[in-house]
């Protein structure tokens, strides 16, 4: 989405580990990433944490709840020393009434809804194992920025993660390097899924 819509936005200055919104709250803005980064968590009743989203410089939240004033789908937190821009639901309305605008806003929506459809595609599989598969059969490689990270993208504990990226190299299925799992022996991984 253009920068005009974000022109003379709020800007708002988060320390990290500071709440933006949490999902008792009515969205009433749409809201851009300026610099840090955020990140969208649920609460499990058991403690556990799930995240659901990260959100780096230059990416937009709320671009659906904002029409609708639902709650926020969780807890948006700054991870880091953050700046967000938020315009409200009103003129995010009247910048739509340009043609373009909203073409340009319809195809970030369906970029998200791609992600979204490859992120259930992940969940539908039952063991760490095929989910690495998956992943790596799909984008040519899965990135480890952390295990923690990795873990939470795919849905599962640290520990299970270490143990299935254990396995799948022993077997001779993957490779790690350069910070990421890649490919050594795709007859493998297809077999896992």
């Amino acid at each position: 989405m253009g920068n005009n819509i974000f022109r003379n936005g709020r800007i708002i200055e988060l320390t990290e580990g500071e709440v933006l919104h949490n999902e008792h709250e009515s969205c009433k803005a749409l809201g851009r990433v300026e610099s840090g980064r955020l990140r969208l968590t649920r609460q499990l009743s058991s403690g556990r944490e799930i995240i659901l989203k990260e959100f780096s410089p230059g990416e937009i939240f709320a671009e659906l709840i904002v029409f609708t004033g639902a709650q926020y789908p969780g807890w948006l937190i700054a991870t880091e020393k953050t700046t967000v821009l938020e315009v409200e639901r009103k003129r995010v309305i009247e910048h739509l009434k340009d043609h373009d605008s909203l073409l340009e806003f319809i195809t970030g929506i369906s970029a998200k809804l791609n992600n979204l459809t490859s992120k259930i595609e992940i969940m539908s599989f039952k063991t760490v194992q095929q989910k690495i598969a998956y992943c790596i059969l799909m984008n040519g490689s899965l990135p480890l920025p952390s295990v923690t990270r990795t873990a939470d993208y795919l849905g599962c504990s640290r520990e299970a993660l270490s143990r299935a990226i254990s396995e799948l190299e022993h077997s001779g299925a993957i490779t790690r390097a350069s910070g990421s799992l890649t490919t050594k022996n795709e007859r493998l991984l297809e077999e896992l899924i």
